[in-house]
């Protein structure tokens, strides 16, 4: 089981470095993100500092078939917005802040309610154990999220001053999501410091 954990841990960071390299990594998440990978005990499978994005989705409910029109880890401003709608076609069209998020393989249960815990510590209110089976995988998620609908087939149903609303709510949330950030660091490499020599 151990040696499962660490080989897939291997390939993950692989991958990461990959990414890294290619420039497709979130550098607002890099810290905590490698704070977990130092942990002998924790990898990390996906992350993400918080963003905001406009889809398309062709019916209420077929998330998985949502098509990004535009998706941005920094501030956003209308005219990006507004770029990102020009794109819309056919369905309805969706404005979406979304909260940091991290998805962390654990070796053990304990060390899975440890981290849950540190999350919810920082303000990860969202975190929770996500599987148990073949692997145990955690979720660290903060709340600053909010959707609302534009729109549908290509037309906004909404003026440009709506829009500069949505993004001034979309920005404070994006700036209070990587605030929490900082204190997830900490609390996850006082974690990794206690777990040197348990491992």
């Amino acid at each position: 089981m151990r040696k499962m954990f660490l080989d897939a841990k291997e390939k993950a960071l692989r991958l990461l470095d990959e990414a890294k390299s290619l420039g497709e990594f979130d550098e607002k998440a890099l810290a905590v993100v490698e704070t977990l990978n130092s942990n002998p005990h924790f990898f990390t499978t996906s992350s993400c500092s918080g963003r905001v994005v406009v889809v398309e989705i062709p019916k209420v409910g077929l998330k998985r078939e949502a098509c990004f029109l535009g998706r941005w880890h920094d501030s956003v401003g209308v005219d990006d917005v507004k770029e990102a709608l020009d794109k819309a076609k056919n369905g309805f069209i969706w404005f979406i802040a979304q909260p940091p998020i991290f998805h962390v393989v654990v070796d053990d249960i304990e060390y899975a309610e440890r981290l849950v815990k540190a999350g919810l510590s920082s303000g990860f209110k969202n975190s929770a154990i996500r599987s148990i089976g073949k692997k145990v995988v955690v979720e660290l998620s903060s709340t600053e999220r909010f959707d609302v609908p534009l729109g549908k087939d290509h037309v906004v149903f909404c003026n440009d001053d709506y829009l500069v609303l949505l993004c001034g709510i979309a920005n404070d949330l994006l700036k209070r999501g990587w605030g929490k950030l900082v204190s997830l660091e900490k609390v996850v490499f006082k974690m990794s410091k206690n777990s040197v020599g348990r491992g």
